[in-house]
């Protein structure tokens, strides 16, 4: 996908930028703002995405939403990308920043989904042995899906791994019609 391909680009050229000005983590929380603020108003991410209003009137838009509230290195990047006539992709910047700063960092997020509440000793356990195989700092995201019917299910980037009792039975189910 081209937008999400520029989406990295931008992220990447902001996550260098700020390093180099060492404000790594006051840009993180500064887009954390941006992200939230845009996927909560359905008006700002029509606006952004409007072919027909001018990218000086986005311009302005953003000055008067984020200027109090971000610091001057994101304000400045966010500005940028609706001069470029770009504000359309600043969602997908987001996730990709978010994206690209867990790589630099070592972080790896993983969802973890079960049908029951998992204790916090278990869900300890869990995240030490998945850090211990991926040689990151794991952040476990943990959901109760009640249709799974039992055990676990956890994803982390492209990888799935299923041991829960619907997976299971939908197996056994295959098997059996298969023969």
């Amino acid at each position: 996908m081209i937008s999400s391909k520029a989406a990295k680009r931008y992220a990447k050229a902001l996550l260098t930028l700020s390093q180099e000005q060492n404000s790594l983590e006051a840009v993180l929380e500064d887009i954390k703002t941006i992200h939230s603020t845009i996927k909560g108003s359905r008006d700002l991410q029509v606006t952004l995405k409007s072919p027909i209003v001018k990218p000086s009137d986005k311009i302005i838009i953003l000055e008067e939403i984020f200027s109090k509230h971000i610091g001057t290195l994101a304000m400045q990047f966010i500005l940028l990308v609706a001069e470029k006539e770009r504000s359309a992709l600043l969602p997908l910047i987001t996730e990709a920043f978010f994206n690209v700063y867990n790589e630099a960092v070592g972080i790896i997020e993983v969802t973890l989904k079960s049908a029951y509440p998992v204790k916090a000793v278990q869900l300890e356990s869990i995240s030490k042995v998945l850090e211990f195989s991926t040689k990151k700092n794991v952040h476990l995201h943990v959901e109760v899906v009640p249709s799974l019917l039992g055990g676990i299910t956890i994803q982390m980037e492209d990888t799935v791994i299923d041991g829960s009792v619907l997976h299971k039975l939908n197996e056994l189910q295959h098997t059996l019609l298969s023969q």
